[in-house]
């Protein structure tokens, strides 16, 4: 995944993978069987990790904070901090994904949108229960908001790949999160 990442899909080449994963050419095709099996095998991996650790953190931080709204807040602070680091400049694994391969390939596509939705349906239960709360306005649909602020987090993470630094990617998230006023 890191190389997918790191270098995206077609940049990516076998020996890169290879190497990587430590595997002889035989081992590798035995394995995954061929670079787009492995491919896929990533995009569930992200899912099982990455992803379900983001909407698995946003409900335990409203519930830790006792603040829907506070906990999205934190999620967009935390793709901040992390979008300004190093690493974080790769932007989004699946955002990635879903720039370069999603149209070429369905099973990709479809994991894809299964990630995307994952985090939309997060957002979503945050933003029902931050409108319960009091703390988010009534005045828009919360699978509105959701779909908003999914799309902003990762216009933020694909921002970042061009750098612009801490300052303008608090920016962004501030007036992002403003439709929850």
């Amino acid at each position: 995944m890191q190389v997918f990442w790191a270098k995206g899909y077609e940049s990516a080449s076998l020996c890169d993978l290879i190497e990587a994963m430590g595997l002889s050419r035989s081992s590798f095709y035995d394995t995954f069987g061929g670079k787009n099996e492995l491919f896929i095998a990533t995009l569930d991996r992200y899912s099982d990790t990455v992803l379900a650790g983001f909407t698995g953190k946003l409900r335990a931080r409203g519930e830790a904070l006792g603040s829907a709204r506070a906990a999205i807040e934190e999620i967009f602070a935390m793709a901040v901090d992390s979008a300004a680091s190093p690493k974080g400049q790769r932007g989004c694994y699946l955002g990635n994904c879903a720039v370069e391969i999603s149209a070429s390939d369905p099973a990709a596509a479809a994991r894809i949108r299964a990630g995307m939705s994952a985090t939309e349906n997060a957002f979503h239960d945050a933003v029902l229960t931050g409108q319960d709360q009091g703390e988010i306005a009534r005045d828009h649909d919360p699978r509105a908001l959701a779909r908003s602020l999914t799309a902003s987090l990762n216009g933020l993470r694909v921002m970042a790949k061009v750098k612009p630094g801490k300052t303008a990617l608090r920016d962004i998230a501030r007036l992002a999160l403003s439709v929850l006023d």
